[in-house]
């Protein structure tokens, strides 16, 4: 990006008078995109050259503010430093007496807020809400990389383009970002309540220092809302409202999305794991949480993985002990035994590290029935271990392994598909193959050359059908010097 400078060297209307039909500097208003708490954004056109751009036009209120007018022009200069592609460009900004607005490139698009408002079919898919949140990590990844935290981020900051028939993100409004260290800006100071209160993480609702990591909430709250169509927390006031997001947990998500698509235990993990109270508990950072949205199974285990595998480790020990001690005939114990292990395992598990809706604890009510006729020698616990003690498995037919069949098709056909879990090559399209049964959702990947490569999710607990059409790549047009 060129580096920009304020200028106030031309004659300009105040901000009271600025409306469609005003000339700022080089460009003339057309248009009123949106506006908010803080200004309005107009499309505009340069009068010699025809380019059109946004102008984001600072509200009169404000102008004699000198704090707001710095906090409105440092989001210029806060992304021209991160310089992304998936965060607006702001190529000016320029203060005048009584106005003060920013230069930006005009995006032809829909505003997630808009998207959302969607219903039945049209409203989007599980796919496509992924691959959005994803790009949304990865811009504010970037952000972070360079000290500056979005602290307002909503689907009305979240622009999605057209970009070669695919879904292309831009972030917005950046005006209220603090950056990491500064000691210059009060404005952005701890004690200082700035966002949109329904987004906020619980240490910036109640004023506390913050850091990448209330970003992860506020995207976990977005996500929330994609799926859901509501967000996680509601109260008639703020101080309410700070105090649920600070104690309560988040409504629980819906089976299904507005659309009507299941809603896969793997996301209900991820949001719940984004809506963590405690900042070290969630995503340590957005690259970690795009790895979740991208890969499922593959991304970061939480904190506390390896004291649930010692736990599940011990319990398992437990269980073994008692149902050796049921086969013996001492049924009440083992009852008991198996009580204990799962109690035990349940109070070293945090609820983040135990699956939504998990499967309940063995009935150990058995343990109270007749044993069967025939109960198979136990060595005591006592006796020295012993080879001859462990019956060797007879031989015979291999159990059958369930499986579910992938029937894919794509346009044009002859496609690679390939499995991205296990890196297997399932073949190439039209395709009809089984695979084994999973519960779980796998990515699957296909390539055709001189396409651009597609990636979505099938669900391995059933049968799945695919029909998918390639976007060609475009060529670049070669660059006049």
């Amino acid at each position: 990006m060129a580096p920009m400078d304020r200028t106030s060297s031309f004659s300009a209307p105040s901000a009271a008078d600025v409306d469609v039909g005003a000339t700022l500097g080089s460009f003339e208003l057309v248009g009123l995109i949106g506006k908010g708490a803080m200004g309005r954004v107009f499309r505009a056109r340069h009068v010699r050259l025809g380019r059109e751009v946004a102008v984001k036009v600072l509200n009169p209120e404000f102008v004699a503010r000198p704090d707001v007018v710095q906090r409105f022009f440092r989001e210029a200069r806060v992304v021209n430093d991160i310089d992304h592609e998936h965060i607006v460009e702001v190529t000016d900004f320029v203060e005048a007496p009584g106005l003060a607005y920013l230069v930006m490139e005009l995006l032809d698009g829909q505003s997630l807020r808009e998207i959302m408002k969607q219903k039945g079919r049209k409203y989007p898919p599980l796919r496509r809400i992924v691959g959005i949140m994803a790009q949304v990590c990865d811009a504010l990844e970037a952000a972070h990389g360079k000290g500056v935290f979005h602290r307002d981020l909503k689907p009305d900051n979240v622009f999605v383009i057209d970009r070669g028939g695919h879904d292309f993100v831009k972030i917005l409004d950046f005006g209220v970002a603090k950056l990491r260290d500064s000691v210059d800006d009060q404005e952005t100071s701890a004690g200082v309540i700035l966002g949109t209160p329904l987004y906020m993480s619980p240490e910036q609702a109640l004023g506390k220092e913050i850091d990448r990591r209330a970003d992860v909430w506020s995207a976990g709250v977005v996500l929330f809302e994609l799926l859901a169509g509501s967000v996680p927390f509601t109260a008639p006031s703020f101080v309410e409202l700070a105090m649920c997001i600070r104690e309560k947990p988040p409504k629980a998500l819906p089976p299904r999305t507005p659309r009507r698509e299941r809603i896969p235990r793997w996301l209900q993990a991820v949001v719940l794991r984004c809506l963590e109270k405690r900042p070290e508990e969630r995503f340590r950072s957005m690259a970690a949480l795009a790895e979740a949205l991208r890969s499922p199974g593959r991304a970061e285990r939480p904190a506390g993985h390896r004291r649930l595998l010692a736990a599940a480790a011990a319990a398992a020990l437990v269980v073994a002990g008692a149902a050796a001690t049921l086969q013996l005939g001492l049924h009440r114990r083992a009852g008991a035994a198996l009580d204990s292990a799962w109690h035990g395992l349940e109070a070293w598990v945090a609820p983040r590290e135990r699956p939504p809706a998990a499967a309940p604890p063995r009935d150990t009510g058995r343990a109270e029935a007749s044993p069967p006729p025939h109960v198979p020698h136990v060595p005591s616990p006592h006796a020295p271990p012993s080879h001859a003690a462990v019956a060797p498995r007879p031989a015979g037919k291999p159990a059958r392994v369930p499986t579910v069949e992938l029937a894919i098709r794509s346009t044009p056909a002859g496609a690679s598909v390939v499995r991205a879990d296990t890196g297997e090559r399932l073949g190439r399209t039209p395709l009809r193959v089984n695979v084994a049964r999973k519960q779980a959702n796998v990515w699957i990947e296909m390539k055709l050359d001189g396409y651009r490569p597609v990636r979505f999710t099938v669900d391995l607990r059933r049968d799945n059908k695919a029909n998918i059409t390639f976007q060609g790549v475009a060529k670049k047009a070669a660059r006049r010097r």
